[in-house]
């Protein structure tokens, strides 16, 4: 049968039924273009997937008959199949995983017509327990008067043995590659019935198509030379029709979006164009809990809970699906960076809604307090139809979907979320009541498992989808992508709770390799005749791996050089077609200057950081560009380091002095004879004063600090300040004349607030600065043009008297102090007395602090590895720096 015979056939009212939904879309819209020609109106032709096809049949079965079972749909026999193992008492890593097996297993054991229980020579463990699972469900199901859809064909042959069910005049068979027992069993009785049954195999052109191989270095290049030889094919002619096929369409369909877009549909990148028509259409869908629409109303949901977690209230603050967002998003920001400095991974929802009222969002606080308000009216159970309409309710109470008005693709995905809501209800036949969690677990589910795709462009003339899509459809030029030896053919899967070699005898779907091959070499067979171009391609390189090219396109020449087009650059004015616009290109490393004499922000910061990189200088420091604090299980290393800084203001300020330490030790000494350190009065100061700092912290945090984690802290922090007190007994006398001391200082025309963590007297006359580092520090940072730690040598420079520098390092395993000054070994090889370091030093911040003050503001990092933790690449975009290490992430060597 050809195309016009089956066209001829639909209009005398055949039906058609094909494999999958978009075979049966893409012939009911051919029908469709050749009614056009003939009438204005035509009769709809009746064309169904498979699984439509028999759920009609049934519908008209089960009318004529009064003691029909009710039809489950697959998630209503998923939960009866969950709710069995559940209930099975085994220790299950993977219980909901473990549940689609079996039900995937009970399915082949229909399709198959084979017989439980199975041969003990042939059974498992694993076989035994399905058994058990499977008697369980046959027994539910024939108990409750269920059928669920594995043995709906069987079902519909005995209606039509007996004549509760009328078989179709002439049915039509399209894009079916691999036919079940149970599938030839209906067909058969169709036929037993009187039904024509025609199945067409026929090639999609009849011309053998000239189909070519070609290798890529890996699959980024290979997508991108597809999305090339796509553009240049239709700058040929704009009539074609094309596809891109992959077997793995999940994994590229993030990268091919982004490249063909950017080849066919490059105006769609702009701001407020992304619903755009495009010229190519992808069949692959993206998970509904992947869109943001349908995430925010996840977010709502868990807004009413007592406590909150900060991640969660952060993005229900900054999602623009929330009713107020217009108008508060600027305050609702602030309340995000607000409430993530707390460093808490919770919060509660009181302290949330009253911290909104006060931070200029009512909005969003009377939204919180009208989502408590309707969670504490609900009961801890309630039937899952009823559980829809407690969730619409919260929804709706939330605005959702926020205040802006929809376009095409937004309507249809918030009705597409809608629909997968209310499929929820349809649960209750297998189970009447659930709590919220278990509601909540199942929307969830559905979210993971339903794809949404927009209504598609039917005629786009680049059609992107999988192999299986794609038998029975007809195109211009076909590319094949990723067809290596690894995925085409892919390795057997057969099912665990099925006998292993029960599968390989009978050949089930994915059994063996050898079932496999045979069947994707017709599968393959039929790819090379959609189409008289085909050009089969596949990566030599993935993660590492050395990749071969299929072994079922033996048989296809190499293509002897490049592509013709696919890899040539496309013209420059490619990036705004249809925009009449003069494209200016700007290089501003030039920010506005600062008076002299200006107050900068950051303090000795602005150096640090203008020697690292000028453009993070002037984006951190002056545009405020920083990233949003995270949320952590317990205090991070800065506010460890505080601590730190804090508990040695508090000890010093008790001691005073190098003799101050002494006579304290002196005295323990004179009372106890077998004085050691760890029974000393010295360590009893130093964990009271230890025990009060981290006392102090927890009063502002107190989730991150439970009670045994503050003794462990106290108990870290005397440790090192005693190793480190031992360090300090060694040194020469000196007198502690400053501690976080706070002081402006001038340089370069920049005025600067600065802290000194620590400034000494010392006994032979002049000063040493102390700072204290918890992390990795080396004198080497101060020297050189781009100093890495220039704020020892600011505070050097602008203070009086100063002989000596040094950092104080109380790191575990690592207490030391690393200094430079008078009575102290130069760096090696440096050859300066201290009046010429310190020359060199006020030279070079005073050449730093000028540059910020003059506006540079070049992106310009010091070496690669600044870059590796700056959070500002997005923002400064030096990763299109193409042929540099930076834009390659390289590490500090």
């Amino acid at each position: 049968m050809n195309e016009p015979d089956m066209l001829a056939a639909l209009r005398a009212g055949a039906t058609l039924v094909t494999v999958n939904n978009r075979l049966a879309r893409h012939w009911r819209k051919r029908f469709a273009d050749a009614a056009r020609q003939a009438a204005s109106v035509w009769p709809a032709p009746d064309i169904l997937p498979w699984g439509a096809w028999l759920r009609r049949q049934w519908e008209e079965a089960s009318l004529l008959a009064d003691d029909a079972p009710l039809l489950l749909d697959a998630r209503q026999t998923g939960r009866v199949w969950q709710d069995i193992i559940d209930d099975g008492g085994l220790p299950l890593l993977q219980a909901a995983g473990s549940a689609r097996l079996a039900q995937e297993a009970w399915t082949l054991v229909q399709d198959w017509h084979l017989a439980l229980p199975f041969e003990p020579l042939e059974s498992h463990d694993d076989v035994r327990h399905f058994e058990r699972w499977a008697a369980r469900f046959n027994d539910i199901c024939t108990r409750q008067g269920w059928l669920d859809e594995a043995r709906l064909p069987a079902r519909l042959i005995e209606a039509l043995a007996e004549g509760r069910l009328a078989a179709p005049s002439h049915l039509l068979l399209l894009g079916f590659e691999d036919w079940t027992p149970l599938q030839r069993a209906v067909l058969e009785a169709l036929r037993l019935r009187g039904s024509r049954i025609d199945e067409w195999t026929e090639p999609a052109h009849a011309v053998p198509s000239r189909a070519v191989r070609h290798a890529f270095p890996d699959m980024a290049t290979e997508d991108e030379a597809a999305a090339r030889w796509a553009r240049a094919r239709l700058d040929q002619n704009p009539e074609l029709r094309l596809a891109v096929i992959a077997p793995d369409l999940r994994d590229r369909r993030a990268r091919l979006t982004r490249l063909l877009d950017a080849q066919l549909a490059p105006h769609t990148l702009l701001p407020g164009q992304g619903d755009e028509a495009r010229p190519w259409n992808i069949s692959l869908g993206l998970p509904l809990g992947e869109h943001g629409m349908v995430r925010a109303a996840f977010l709502i949901f868990a807004l009413g809970d007592a406590r909150l977690e900060t991640e969660t209230l952060g993005q229900a603050l900054r999602s623009s699906f929330l009713a107020g967002f217009a108008q508060e998003r600027d305050a609702r920001a602030l309340l995000d960076a607000s409430l993530r400095k707390r460093g808490e991974r919770r919060v509660s929802r009181d302290y949330a809604r009253r911290q909104a009222a006060e931070g200029g969002c009512p909005t969003m606080g009377r939204l919180l307090a009208r989502l408590h308000e309707a969670r504490q009216s609900q009961p801890s159970r309630q039937s899952p139809a009823d559980w829809v309409r407690s969730l619409r309710d919260e929804l709706k109470l939330a605005g959702w979907p926020g205040d802006a008005a929809l376009g095409s693709h937004a309507f249809q995905l918030r009705q597409t979320w809608l629909d997968a809501m209310t499929s929820l209800a349809r649960l209750a036949v297998v189970q009447p009541r659930m709590t919220r969690a278990e509601a909540l677990a199942q929307l969830r589910a559905l979210a993971a498992e339903t794809l949404f795709q927009p209504e598609a462009v039917s005629d786009a003339p680049v059609q992107v989808l999988g192999p299986l899509e794609a038998i029975g459809l007809s195109f211009d030029a076909v590319w094949l992508l990723g067809m290596h030896h690894e995925q085409w053919p892919p390795d057997a899967r057969p099912n665990p709770f099925l006998p292993m070699r029960l599968q390989a005898r009978l050949g089930l779907p994915h059994a063996s390799p050898a079932r496999e091959l045979a069947y994707l070499r017709r599968v393959s067979a039929r790819l090379l005749e959609l189409a008289p171009e085909v050009i089969v391609s596949h990566p030599v390189q993935d993660t590492g791996r050395d990749l071969e090219p299929s072994p079922l396109f033996d048989h296809l020449p190499w293509l002897e050089g490049a592509l013709p087009q696919s890899a040539l650059p496309m013209p420059a004015q490619w990036a705004v077609p249809a925009l009449d616009l003069d494209m200016e290109r700007l290089d501003d490393t030039q920010a506005p200057p600062l008076e002299e004499g200006a107050l900068a922000p950051g303090g000795a910061r602005v150096l640090e950081l203008q020697s690292a990189c000028p453009f993070r200088a002037f984006a951190e420091l002056r545009l405020q560009a920083r990233p949003l604090e995270e949320p952590d299980l317990g205090p991070d290393a800065r506010v460890r380091g505080n601590l730190l800084h804090g508990l040695m203001e508090r000890v010093w300020g008790e001691l005073g002095d190098q003799a101050g330490l002494e006579t304290m030790c002196r005295s323990e000494l004179a009372r106890d004879p077998g004085f050691s350190r760890a029974s000393s009065l010295l360590q009893e100061m130093v964990q009271g004063h230890a025990r009060a700092v981290v006392d102090e912290e927890a009063r502002h945090r107190r989730d991150l600090w439970p009670d045994r984690l503050k003794a462990l802290e106290t108990a870290r922090l005397t440790e090192l300040a005693l190793e480190w007190l031992d360090v300090e007994r060694s040194r020469p006398a000196f007198t502690v004349e400053a501690r976080e001391a706070q002081q402006t200082v001038e340089i370069g025309g920049l005025r600067l607030h600065v802290k000194l963590d620590r400034v000494d007297a010392l006994e032979n006359g002049g000063r040493m600065i102390l700072d204290y580092k918890t992390g990795q520090a080396s004198p080497s940072d101060w020297d050189g043009e781009r100093p890495a730690a220039p704020q020892l040598p600011l505070y050097a420079v602008t203070t009086d008297d100063v002989r000596a520098i040094a950092f104080a390092r109380l790191r575990a395993g690592e207490v030391g102090l690393l200094a430079r000054g008078e009575g102290f070994e130069p760096a090696r090889g440096d050859e300066r007395d201290w009046p010429q370091v310190m020359a060199d030093w006020r030279r070079v911040l005073e050449g730093l602090a000028a540059d910020f003050r003059a506006g540079r503001a070049a992106v310009d990092p010091r070496k690669p590895g600044v870059c590796t933790h700056c959070p500002l690449g997005m923002l400064c975009r030096i990763h299109e720096q193409a042929g540099t290490a930076f834009a390659l992430g390289a590490s500090e060597q």
